[in-house]
């Protein structure tokens, strides 16, 4: 692994970070809170943002790994779809999970709410990491 790749990781778990403040954090906090199981949410003085900041630059490793091995020109535009589609499909499939094993959530309308957060952020994410490799 190059020197590239892990300014890639460091970029995409920046803006995983952010995006994820904005989106989830801001924007969709009030809405996503009606449908959470309170009490099996950590006040905010108990949470680990040490765990979140590391569970970010996983996820940014995770883009730039893919993409430092991606067949085609690595672009902004290159990487919106692909991005989109495995925030997607990771974030679909750990959805379910949660609803089919926990009582976090009690209802299936964040599953939708979810799916479009995640395209958006996914594909945001995957666009910068794909821009950043394609730099000459």
């Amino acid at each position: 692994m190059n020197a590239k790749v892990i300014v890639a990781a460091v970029i995409g778990g920046v803006a995983s970070f952010l995006l994820g403040w904005l989106i989830w954090g801001t924007l969709l906090m009030d809405t996503m809170a009606q449908y959470q199981n309170a009490s099996c949410m950590k006040p905010e003085s108990e949470m680990n943002m040490g765990l979140l900041v590391v569970a970010n630059l996983l996820w940014g490793f995770l883009y730039a790994y893919i993409f430092s091995n991606w067949k085609g020109e690595p672009t902004f535009k290159s990487g919106l779809v692909p991005g989109a589609l495995m925030s997607v499909i990771i974030g679909l499939s750990f959805d379910l999970y949660t609803i089919t094993f926990t009582t976090m959530s009690n209802s299936y309308t964040p599953i939708g709410i979810n799916l479009v957060a995640n395209a958006v952020v996914g594909a945001l994410i995957g666009g910068v990491v794909t821009w950043w490799l394609g730099r000459k």
